[in-house]
């Protein structure tokens, strides 16, 4: 839209330039620059005062090319203007998916299906800023309906990752079938290489192959589900960072998080978890909304 409305302003100056230039040589009633100009104005707007009119065939021919040019160059960019001016909330009460958002150091979620409508529940509840990419037309008409920012398109298309600002997003959730995950890591990544990916995996085996894409995280919720029954019947705990097994009743390495403690397996994982613990919550409560809906 901002490239339409700047090609159309050069539109317009150029149809002005011509316009007065070329009145000033083609047009023997015309000899003075200001008069050129308002000529060119009154043509290209077709108001037509008829107070100055031209009198010969070159000029005419002129008049023709400068309302022809100056009238579709001014409704171009009428229009760029209008639909730059249509805000976020406008769009939703239209019934509009966005175009494309502003959105800095928001969370990107890939596919609202049942995990993406529970993953949507759970980070409202934490206030976290977020948006979808949904191709399905219902479910992005449902999203607008309930006010959840929206882009409509494949995620695996590279101009729909860069309308939902993949660069100053912070993580990705993909949701989608394992073949459509790999390609989305694989954009998402040449696009934002810092970018955090937290990807579901439907086969065990393709976890290679998404980690190889770009996936930082692999949801295999009836792995995870069983791993942490197993945890439980056998008293243990699980390292939030690498996910190893801990004996709360004789680990030694510890942390406290929000009134929480956490248990390690390893003096390496403490210290990882005490430079960025916000980071490792966030991924777990990504992966409890992921699984919650299995």
């Amino acid at each position: 839209m901002r490239r339409r409305l700047i090609y159309a302003m050069i539109m317009l100056a150029a149809m002005m330039a011509l316009g007065t230039i070329g009145f000033l040589l083609v047009e023997p009633t015309i000899d003075d620059p200001f008069e050129a100009f308002y000529f060119t104005i009154v043509t290209m707007f077709t108001v037509g005062y008829g107070d100055i009119v031209p009198t010969t065939t070159i000029s005419k021919v002129l008049v023709i090319i400068i309302v022809i040019g100056g009238v579709t160059a001014a409704v171009t960019a009428l229009q760029s203007v209008f639909d730059l001016m249509v805000s976020k909330g406008i769009r939703r009460e239209l019934g509009l998916p966005e175009r494309r958002t502003k959105m800095k150091d928001h969370i990107i979620i890939c596919g609202y299906g049942k995990v993406g409508q529970r993953i949507f529940e759970q980070l409202q509840e934490k206030g976290e800023e977020f948006l979808f990419i949904e191709s399905d037309p219902i479910k992005v008409a449902e999203l607008v309906d309930k006010h959840v920012p929206v882009i409509q398109g494949d995620a695996g298309d590279e101009n729909v990752l860069v309308r939902a600002n993949v660069k100053d997003a912070k993580t990705l959730i993909l949701t989608l079938r394992d073949t459509s995950n790999i390609i989305v890591a694989m954009i998402a990544k040449m696009l934002s290489p810092s970018i955090f990916i937290v990807s579901e995996v439907e086969e065990m085996k393709n976890v290679t192959v998404i980690k190889k894409a770009g996936a930082d995280e692999i949801v295999h919720c009836y792995e995870m589900g069983a791993r942490t029954m197993v945890s439980k019947a056998r008293k243990k705990v699980i390292d939030p960072v690498c996910g190893a097994e801990v004996d709360p009743r004789v680990g030694e390495y510890t942390a406290e998080f929000n009134g929480t403690m956490y248990h390690f397996d390893s003096q390496e994982c403490k210290d990882a978890f005490g430079k960025n613990p916000d980071r490792f919550m966030e991924m777990q409560r990504v992966v409890e909304a992921t699984c919650a809906m299995r």
